[in-house]
């Protein structure tokens, strides 16, 4: 029996690796919350007015371009060979956790699925990002990996779990649970949008669009504050001329009167000029960049919504946003195929018998 001082340095040596690993992985963290802000229209949290009638409103394109690609791999249904798989499947209801995955995957990059154990079933448990920590993060093949540390609030306890490919460990708020060798196979499998070399966590669609987003808020602001001074007018007057403070307070409403000094030059609109073509221009060439990204995602959109535009159209570009989603379906395949083969281990059944 391990005395209490072995456990204590069990549990300190696993909390260190878990703050290392933390710190190691912080910016790519920051990076998935602002993919999280962004797609949900929260896309000036780095944005700072200048003055306080500048405007800052958020247009997100980036919101329906994932719900697009999200629609589209829902329809991946890999085909199963295995009837034993295929009726675990249909019992934890794993389709709905691939669609569940396929946010995660699709808005940070990379989403894990851990096929563990309960009441001697299997069962498979949809982990985002954050709560993975790698031992390293400088490799794209999750079989170079030497350990996972698997950490996660459960009713407001830190559970930390280390994976080896030999051993697992267990601490639940600083309390040693558990400490020996694996119960069965090392349990993840991972998914990502898109792989990226020497990387272990994939990339994101959502990261290529965040600069145009970006460019396009801005555009559209400026526009917006442009025809603000174009429908209210800026106001020339003469210092002394006329009561300022009711003109900041009340602005020119409908039926305004304004009084100026006799002797004064009376008030007059300045001359707001026209909207540039460059800015209409600049919107028109950030829309395009953004089907190109995004698979034809706003394409689909606006042609989905045409009365004129036949089914046969749509088809073809629906096929050519699949065509350009392969990765992520084929990671989607990928997951089924190792997720059914550490179903098999748990089942303890190999090449189709039993053990």
């Amino acid at each position: 029996m391990q005395s209490k001082q072995s456990k204590k340095q069990i549990i300190d040596a696993i909390i260190n690796d878990y703050e290392a690993r933390k710190e190691a992985r912080l910016d790519l963290e920051n990076k998935w919350k602002n993919n999280l802000n962004f797609y949900n229209g929260d896309q000036h949290v780095d944005y700072y007015k200048q003055y306080y009638w500048q405007s800052t409103e958020s247009f997100n394109h980036i919101g329906p371009l994932v719900e697009n690609r999200l629609a589209i791999l829902a329809e991946v249904d890999p085909v199963v060979q295995d009837e034993l798989v295929q009726s675990v499947f249909d019992k934890i209801r794993f389709k709905r956790l691939i669609e569940e995955g396929n946010f995660w995957q699709e808005v940070t990059g990379s989403v894990f699925y851990k096929v563990s154990k309960q009441d001697n079933q299997p069962i498979v448990t949809v982990c985002s990002p954050f709560e993975i920590y790698p031992d390293r993060l400088d490799v794209s093949n999750l079989a170079e990996i030497g350990s996972i540390i698997h950490a996660k609030h459960v009713d407001d306890q830190l559970v930390i779990e280390k994976w080896t490919r030999e051993r697992l460990t267990i601490i639940r708020d600083q309390k040693l649970i558990y400490d020996g060798p694996l119960p069965y196979a090392f349990p993840f499998v991972r998914g990502t949008s898109e792989l990226v070399a020497g990387q272990f966590f994939g990339k994101s669609v959502v990261d290529r669009v965040i600069p145009v987003q970006r460019a396009y808020n801005a555009i559209k602001n400026r526009r917006a504050e442009f025809m603000s001074r174009m429908a209210c007018g800026v106001v020339a007057v003469e210092d002394g001329s006329v009561d300022i403070d009711s003109l900041e307070v009340d602005g020119l409403c409908p039926g305004k009167v304004i009084v100026y000094q006799q002797g004064y030059r009376e008030p007059k609109f300045m001359e707001a000029g026209v909207i540039p073509d460059e800015l209409t221009k600049e919107e028109d060439r950030l829309l395009a960049e953004f089907n190109t990204i995004s698979c034809g995602g706003d394409l689909l959109t606006s042609l989905a919504s045409r009365a004129s535009v036949g089914e046969g159209t749509l088809n073809i570009y629906n096929s050519l946003a699949k065509r350009q989603l392969r990765r992520p379906i084929q990671s989607i395949e990928d997951v089924y195929e190792q997720v059914g083969q550490k179903i098999l281990a748990i089942l303890g059944v190999e090449d189709g018998k039993s053990k």
